[in-house]
């Protein structure tokens, strides 16, 4: 949750034939982009008792991300009788269809997965993402700003959200997005580049 992912791998990876363990374990070393070793370990969140339809449609995720976006779709399509009802099997499909460039498919599967659930941070932020794309502002700071109602946070929302809210004029806004992410992250170059064009403009 603080995003320390390599203390969490470390310590997560002690405990064995864990289902819990393994689903977080697998999220901490997907963060790290180590997506093989994620996969495996969604696998073994599964097999040691952890939810096996959330964890294959993670799995799918990682697939995804790892580069192999026909597999992924494959294992959502095996996965479908029991996981179209949810919000990640909704936010998997639309990605992959983002990945693909079909915009429209994935907004519609990501407004399922917000129908769904209407704190799914991911599908908030891809569908603000997809948004602001298009053009859609308005729609974007309302669904960045909803993505950041709650954890997980993504510093990509904060950074989207401060550019839209500049762009609106609205530079006090702006500016708290931009010195949020610096608290966190201090050398980020874009946040703090930004940060000077708001302190400039405001002078």
């Amino acid at each position: 949750l603080l995003a320390r992912h390599d203390v969490a791998v470390r310590n997560l990876a002690r405990i064995e034939g864990h289902g819990q363990a393994d689903y977080y374990r697998a999220q901490a070393l997907s963060a790290l982009e180590r997506y093989a070793d994620a996969g495996a370990a969604y696998e073994a969140a599964a097999k040691n008792g952890y939810d096996p339809i959330q964890c294959a449609l993670c799995r799918a995720g990682t697939i995804r991300l790892g580069g192999d976006i026909d597999a992924a779709d494959q294992l959502l399509a095996d996965s479908s009788r029991e996981g179209a009802t949810r919000a990640e099997y909704s936010y998997q499909k639309g990605c992959i269809l983002a990945d693909r460039g079909d915009s429209f498919g994935a907004i519609e599967y990501f407004e399922r997965a917000v129908d769904m659930d209407p704190h799914h941070a991911g599908a908030l932020f891809r569908l603000a993402g997809e948004n602001n794309l298009l053009g859609n502002d308005d729609d974007a700071i309302n669904l960045y700003e909803r993505s950041l109602s709650r954890p997980p946070f993504f510093k990509g929302a904060l950074i989207n959200l401060g550019l839209l809210y500049e762009d609106s004029e609205n530079y006090s806004a702006a500016a708290f997005c931009f010195r949020r992410v610096l608290e966190v992250y201090p050398n980020d170059e874009r946040a703090q580049l930004y940060l000077k064009d708001i302190e400039a403009s405001s002078d």
